[in-house]
């Protein structure tokens, strides 16, 4: 019967060992759960403030690339006005006859046409009428001028527009010295 206890015993003791192992190796895979769970949780709030700086640096390249895209068909028309406006200006002094006159009303309606199609879109043309500013205006001549202030921009030389409040092509101008 001693035997029989003493087996008895040594089963319960090692019965007792290895649950308090059990629990001890539990509360170890507990803890690791929880730190790996706290490290997944970390990881997961990056990636995903990650992706979200993602996707607002994406919508702001494409509405630049849009707007850069714009302006620069915009710019292939610039010319076009230059040339009725310089056609327009040469003609007012010119013409004389009835038949070139109705030509001359021809050409200011196409000139309005192409205002309000630019005025719709948003283009504006740069005002020049005050002082020079090296952001809007293109200093090519420096003149005298004893009807201007230093710095009022004397005569404008090309037309400058804005699109957007961004430049799309600097106005030419002369400055009083």
């Amino acid at each position: 019967m001693e035997k029989k206890d003493q087996t008895t015993n040594a089963i319960n003791s090692e019965i007792n060992v290895q649950g308090e192992c059990y629990e001890s190796c539990n509360e170890c895979s507990q803890d690791l759960c929880a730190d790996e769970l706290q490290n997944c949780q970390a990881s997961l709030l990056r990636v995903t403030a990650d992706l979200q700086n993602l996707k607002r640096r994406t919508e702001k390249e494409r509405a630049e690339w849009g707007m850069m895209g714009q302006m620069a068909i915009l710019n292939v028309f610039l010319p076009l006005i230059d040339d009725v406006d310089l056609a327009l200006s040469v003609a007012d002094v010119s013409v004389t006859e009835d038949s070139d006159k109705e030509w001359l009303e021809g050409f200011k309606l196409i000139q309005k046409k192409l205002n309000k199609i630019f005025d719709d879109l948003g283009v504006k043309e740069i005002d020049c009428g005050a002082k020079f500013d090296p952001k809007l205006h293109e200093a090519l001549v420096s003149v005298e001028s004893e009807e201007h202030e230093e710095g009022d921009v004397v005569e404008i030389l090309r037309k400058g527009y804005t699109f957007k409040d961004k430049v799309i092509r600097h106005a030419r101008v002369s400055v009083c010295k």
